[in-house]
């Protein structure tokens, strides 16, 4: 029996066509338990943690690295002004020793200094700083990780119930990687150098996904104010894109809010979205090629029967679901059956596409 053959799975594509309650969040109560979601959040908690309680005072070379870089800017400006406060500054700064410096400037996350987006360092072969700054946040403002933890959670629920745990969990990543280039891009152009951390870009891309599906989905601004969540979206690819054209005409961005990731992070989501390409079977593949290269052997064709064997165990666990429905009826459905029937369904409408 064919997934083609299966009429509760014909209706199941209404379940995703909108009516979510608003309430300030995107999810609503069809939202799936989004093992991925859970986990990517419990992850970007303990990294913050660890940024928080794992720390240690900077080099005594960085210090004295600062200090001639003070001490340069502050000979610049005297040169330009001539005030004699600026010269009072100079001698102040230079009879200051480096231990009294380190004494007095604040500790600094090794966490973060290991996993945070440095561009010249990423250019130097670090490359895992793409990925990882992403489960870092700034450590002395809170609101940081929660509007990024909330937007993930509200949106990423759906989505992920949606396209299934692990094709969400490549579609987080990749965002990640998109809005880090982006990053990378704009400092090589501007020359602008200053480190980056945050998921606000991969939550940028799930929220334009979630966007692209339900443009007319209800959120309340403040918990007050209905907004269909198009114009959200569309409000922040405006307030990212005007200061990022600034910086590329010369005039430096002193927001310290990363707007270049951010635009990754969307234009990733909107191109995933419209694409019918999907990130799960190209791993599969690339894993298998990977594990094939390193025992020596040449793989052809490995696509076929990975996804030939995955559509036959899906049928067969569909077929037991829908007896079961008929035996015991829809209300007997676990949370994982479900999720199963709705895997099967986006399967169908796949074939169907």
């Amino acid at each position: 029996m064919g997934l083609d053959n299966r009429d509760y799975l014909r209706d199941e594509s209404r379940r995703y066509s909108g009516g979510f309650s608003g309430g300030g969040s995107g999810g609503g109560s069809s939202a799936s338990p989004a093992p991925t979601c859970r986990k990517l959040l419990i992850i970007t908690v303990v990294v913050f943690l660890a940024q928080i309680f794992l720390t240690g005072s900077p080099a005594l070379e960085e210090i004295q690295a600062i200090k001639d870089r003070q001490i340069s800017d502050l000979q610049r400006q005297y040169q330009e002004y001539g005030d004699d406060q600026i010269a009072f500054r100079i001698q102040e700064l230079e009879r200051t020793s480096v231990e009294q410096l380190a004494r007095n400037l604040p500790r600094r996350s090794i966490v973060q200094d290991w996993l945070q987006l440095d561009t010249s360092k990423v250019l130097s072969g670090q490359i895992w700083r793409l990925l990882t700054c992403a489960f870092c946040h700034d450590r002395d403002d809170p609101t940081h990780i929660l509007f990024n933890m909330l937007f993930l959670w509200w949106f990423g629920r759906t989505v992920e119930s949606m396209y299934g745990s692990r094709e969400f969990l490549w579609f987080y990543l990749a965002a990640a990687l998109a809005a880090s280039l982006a990053y990378v891009v704009l400092d090589l152009a501007t020359g602008d150098w200053i480190p980056m951390i945050g998921a606000s870009g991969a939550v940028m891309a799930v929220t334009m996904l979630f966007a692209v599906h339900f443009p007319r989905q209800i959120i309340y601004l403040f918990f007050v104010i209905p907004v269909e969540i198009r114009w959200i979206v569309l409000f922040y690819v405006v307030y990212d894109l005007h200061p990022v054209l600034l910086q590329l005409s010369g005039d430096p961005s002193a927001s310290g809010v990363a707007h270049a990731a951010h635009l990754g992070g969307l234009a990733f989501g909107y191109f995933y979205a419209r694409n019918p390409f999907r990130l799960d079977p190209t791993m599969d593949r690339m894993r298998i090629w990977w594990k094939s290269k390193r025992r020596g052997l040449r793989v052809v064709g490995t696509s076929a029967p990975v996804e030939t064997r995955r559509s036959a165990k899906l049928a067969e666990q569909t077929d037991a679901i829908l007896k079961k429905v008929g035996e015991q009826g829809e209300a007997s459905l676990t949370a994982a059956e479900r999720k199963t029937l709705e895997r099967a369904s986006r399967e169908l409408r796949k074939k169907r596409d």
